[in-house]
């Protein structure tokens, strides 16, 4: 669940655990930060790229986050080694929202200079629709996400755990799909 509603506090995030979760995300490093300090030990997730003033905290206190920035990445990289942690990652790819994400025909390039980091984990890759421009999650964009995790998975050997089409935004589609959906 994503806890930035109620700003991560560690009471609610608690419950959510005590009803099953598994891991928690919210979009900004403090609320993190605060559930970490209060004990929260589940995994957690930025759900933002994060900023390269943060990667510190980021590493600390997140043990996944969505990328579309090498620079970043590798930074993070560089801090989950002076951490001696490993760190998980997205790859968000642009799809049409013009929100955030690597574009489709850059994604093979863009994971290939990344793939070799020490301590960061391509988990990975997704999209987020509907938000800036109104694009919604149709059968055209999914089949795009899932054509590049079949390139990804068959140019580098690895198996991504996470194909993810976005936020709520998805759900009416998915329901509506008959078809088989990564």
């Amino acid at each position: 669940p994503v806890t930035k509603a109620f700003l991560g506090h560690p009471i609610i995030a608690q419950v959510l655990i005590d009803a099953g979760a598994t891991m928690l995300a919210d979009s900004r490093i403090e609320n993190l930060q605060k559930m970490t300090e209060s004990g929260i030990a589940i995994p957690k997730m930025l759900i933002r790229t994060p900023m390269l003033s943060q990667v510190a905290s980021v590493i600390k206190y997140s043990d996944m986050s969505l990328n579309s920035e090498v620079e970043v990445i590798q930074r993070l990289s560089h801090a989950a080694e002076q951490q001696n942690c490993r760190h998980d990652i997205i790859i968000m790819v642009e799809l049409g929202d013009l929100r955030e994400g690597v574009m489709p025909n850059r994604v093979i390039d863009f994971i290939r200079e990344i793939i070799s980091l020490p301590n960061i984990t391509i988990k990975g890759i997704g999209t987020n629709l509907a938000c800036r421009y109104g694009v919604a999650p149709d059968d055209q964009n999914m089949n795009i996400l899932s054509e590049l995790a079949d390139g990804i998975e068959a140019t580098f050997g690895i198996s991504l755990e996470i194909i993810s089409g976005g936020n709520s935004a998805s759900v009416n589609w998915a329901l509506q799909r008959t078809g088989l959906t990564r």
